[in-house]
């Protein structure tokens, strides 16, 4: 581009130098009516009214060029920050709903611990009440002697009338502790 502008500026110089050694040697006038207005020229000042015209028709165009060129550009710059503001607020709502999901995430984990305490408390609970329950139930047996219903439902050996019943060695469906010992009414 730089070489056509200089190519065009030499062409324009070498135009000029012909028109004004052309018109240097002129003494006739020409006749110029503009708008009411009549003044007698000479071929080089006709010369230098149509350079002058046609440099400021070139300003004009560039002036007019320039500004549609930075129109354009500033539309584009406003397009290209909308865009970067939408992606901007797009990451933003992403984020947001990211760190709304890990903070949901870590709220059902908080709750999942609490119930994961709350029922190993309450195993560990169930755990001793078993367990007292069957040393209870095994101190019972200790205390009493097996019944008909015990020997009718096959905890026990034996007849109660006879005073034979016994708890069977075997541990009993239950399976507390201390139900297999072989106790004696």
């Amino acid at each position: 581009m730089i070489v056509l502008g200089l190519i065009l500026l030499v062409l324009g110089a070498l135009g000029c130098v012909a028109v004004y050694s052309g018109t240097r040697g002129a003494t006739t006038t020409i006749p110029l009516d503009i708008n009411g207005f009549t003044r007698d020229v000479t071929a080089l000042e006709l010369a230098i009214a149509t350079a002058v015209a046609v440099l400021l028709l070139a300003l004009g165009w560039a002036v007019v060029a320039r500004s549609v060129r930075r129109r354009a550009r500033r539309r584009r710059e406003d397009r290209e920050q909308e865009r970067v503001a939408e992606l901007e607020r797009s990451a933003s709502d992403q984020r947001a709903t990211h760190e709304r999901q890990l903070r949901d995430a870590g709220a059902r984990n908080e709750d999942l611990e609490k119930r994961e305490t709350a029922l190993s408390t309450r195993t560990s609970e169930l755990d001793t009440r078993e367990a007292d329950l069957g040393r209870r139930e095994a101190e019972w047996r200790d205390r009493e002697g097996p019944s008909v219903a015990d020997v009718v439902t096959g905890r026990a050996d034996g007849r109660v009338s006879d005073g034979t019943a016994a708890w069977k060695q075997d541990e009993p469906e239950g399976g507390h502790p201390g139900a297999g010992r072989d106790r004696r009414a």
